[in-house]
């Protein structure tokens, strides 16, 4: 046995024990025998005490991108990771690896949330997600092969605190009559705070941010005690992106929620101008792990990679766009309402106009529908609901009046007697 590994073996066959999301207890491959996290986690910490009395048999150094070779604990054979690898499994036998010193002193995560779904849960999701695409390629539907699909325990930043907002709004309310748009404009000022708990950022580097901000959110309530017991059956990382490096994310996300909750309190029909001062301050951060199912796969020479939140299963992924079904879709939504409402007004340009602009809405939205994976803007499942004000004051500035356009066609030129026009 590697000095710098440890494996979770069965106490009755010496089988190998993974995490089984659907009984959240370790059960052996072999023998099926179930373990409680606890129980295990004592195996574990007995193990690593036998380790540090030895000398370590591997130099991991200092170079983060350095490729170290591990002796699997089951059959021996050599692994390689590299210094964020916290978790990993053999390609012969199946064995899980853990690797303690990647999960200790400063590096130990806080917390975790186990996995609740399974891999062959993951695999139905991915299926029932790309045959509700009506726009992927027939072929994709045919030929794409799965390469992998990995439990990955993904490193996150969870950070606390509260949000401070100064701002003043120019708002207004309008109203129509036959000859004229009125305009009602309001001086607004706005104070208050806002608390936000638990906001995530991923902490790996491996790991896109985009995708990882697609299966959120999290259901942070089930966070448990770090214990590596819930780590074997799947990989772990450790961190490599500093908290501190991930607090702009935060901050501009924070920002965000910050400026919609505080607007949500103007009761006017919309806003023309603003200007907002936004401090964020940063109370508390936790360092945990968090379950991902990453799945990839080929098709055309091309490789899609997929995520799936391994406890509330949110799936994600950006799927390819079969162009002939694109432009037939656009061409139904151009054609059909274009020739409705020129059948019920008999004005093609009104007509042509309407059904561009329809026809640019579903487009975009299919299109959007086969790429949703994106970077969250804001973080309104970390934060409360409504802001608390301490300074809530409006006054009516001004009216605006508006002269409505007349059509020239219902306004005959002015004509001077014996019927000729004035020059």
């Amino acid at each position: 046995m590697s000095e710098n590994t440890m494996a979770t073996q069965c106490v009755n066959c010496g089988g190998t024990l993974k995490f089984d999301p659907t009984v959240g207890k370790l059960k052996c491959e072999f023998c099926d025998s179930v373990f409680e996290p606890d129980a295990v986690e004592q195996m574990i910490a007995a193990e690593e005490a036998r380790s540090k009395e030895k000398e370590s048999g591997a130099d991991w150094g200092s170079d983060a991108d350095a490729m170290q070779a591990l002796g699997c604990t089951t059959c021996g054979a050599q692994l390689l990771a590299d210094q964020n690898t916290g978790a990993t499994r053999c390609p012969y036998c199946g064995n899980s690896t853990i690797i303690p010193a990647q999960f200790s002193g400063a590096a130990k995560p806080d917390c975790l949330i186990p996995f609740a779904l399974t891999k062959e849960q993951a695999m139905e999701k991915y299926r029932s997600y790309y045959e509700k695409r009506k726009l992927l390629p027939s072929s994709f539907l045919q030929n794409n092969q799965v390469e992998e699909i990995q439990g990955v325990y993904v490193p996150f930043w969870l950070y606390d605190g509260t949000a401070s907002i100064s701002a003043t709004y120019e708002a207004y309310d309008e109203r129509s009559t036959q000859t004229e748009t009125i305009r009602d404009l309001f001086a607004v000022e706005r104070r208050g705070t806002i608390q936000f708990h638990n906001v995530p950022a991923d902490a790996s580097q491996r790991m896109q941010d985009a995708l990882m901000d697609s299966i959120e959110p999290y259901k942070f309530e089930a966070l448990k005690p770090f214990s590596m017991s819930y780590l074997p059956g799947f990989l772990a990382e450790r961190f490599d992106v500093d908290d501190s490096d991930d607090r702009s994310r935060i901050e501009k996300r924070v920002k965000e929620t910050t400026s919609q909750r505080t607007r949500a309190t103007i009761s006017h029909e919309g806003i023309s101008k603003s200007d907002e001062h936004i401090n964020v301050r940063f109370t508390g951060k936790q360092y945990v792990l968090l379950p991902v199912w990453c799945l990839t796969t080929r098709w055309n020479d091309q490789v899609f990679t997929f995520a799936m939140n391994g406890q509330t299963g949110q799936f994600t992924g950006d799927l390819p766009v079969d162009k002939g079904k694109l432009f037939a879709l656009g061409a139904a939504a151009f054609l059909i309402p274009g020739i409705l409402i020129y059948l019920l007004m008999k004005d093609i340009v009104p007509a042509l106009i309407v059904a561009a602009i329809i026809c640019l809405i579903v487009v975009a939205g299919a299109h959007g529908s086969m790429k949703p994976v994106h970077n969250a803007h804001g973080a309104s499942d970390y934060m409360d609901k409504q802001i608390r004000l301490t300074l809530e004051k409006e006054r009516h500035t001004r009216t605006e009046r508006k002269p409505k356009e007349q059509n020239r066609s219902n306004n005959p030129p002015s004509a001077s007697g014996g019927g000729q026009q004035r020059p």
